[in-house]
């Protein structure tokens, strides 16, 4: 797994973000209506309600036969600061690691002589890779990795969801400028 990947533990912190500030800002809500927003089931919402009033973040206040309220405690307060530190750290972090790898990448593409680079994969990571090649003066394009790459004399995969898939399709076409690879992904160059 690539190191900026999230764990399962980190995708439990970031629901549990969500969640306690969505109840924070309206008691009222719904299970259907948030679990819709964050993208999950029904019951693993549920699942997480539950375990938040057992661990004492949440309490909870039955209203009517069929609606619960629920309402952040003080633990719950500091649970969910202490959260949001670690989230923001992490992304400090991937973020100086990306724009120093960034960095040291466009420098050599500038020493080689390569001063139009295709940025294969959008997000974060390509979002970086433009602001550290337009510093360094190397243009960028975000192409897909089907596309012809005659324009460009390099290739910076930037694809965070699956770099490795998008590496091993890149391999397989012929007469591609060089691939360049961030370590931060993690991407085996072994053979296919």
């Amino acid at each position: 797994m690539a190191a900026f990947q999230d764990t399962r533990e980190q995708t439990e912190q970031k629901v549990m973000v969500h969640l306690l500030s969505e109840i924070d800002k309206n008691p009222s809500f719904t299970q259907r209506h948030l679990a819709s927003e964050l993208g999950i089931a029904l019951g693993l919402m549920n699942h997480y309600l539950k375990r938040s009033v057992t661990k004492g973040w949440l309490r909870a206040s039955q209203v009517s036969p069929r609606r619960i309220t629920y309402f952040l405690t003080p633990e719950g307060f500091l649970e969910k600061g202490r959260m949001v530190k670690d989230y923001l750290a992490r992304s400090m972090t991937f973020f100086r690691d990306a724009r120093s790898q960034c960095t040291d990448i466009f420098d050599r593409c500038k020493t080689n002589g390569w001063h139009q680079v295709a940025l294969v994969g959008e997000g974060d990571l390509a979002d970086i890779a433009r602001l550290v090649a337009l510093s360094v003066g190397v243009e960028v394009f975000v192409m897909d990795s089907k596309a012809d790459f005659k324009d460009v004399q390099a290739i910076l995969v930037t694809d965070v969801l699956n770099p490795q898939g998008v590496y091993d399709a890149l391999r397989k076409k012929k007469d591609l400028p060089p691939i360049i690879l961030l370590p931060l992904l993690h991407i085996s160059t072994r053979a296919l």
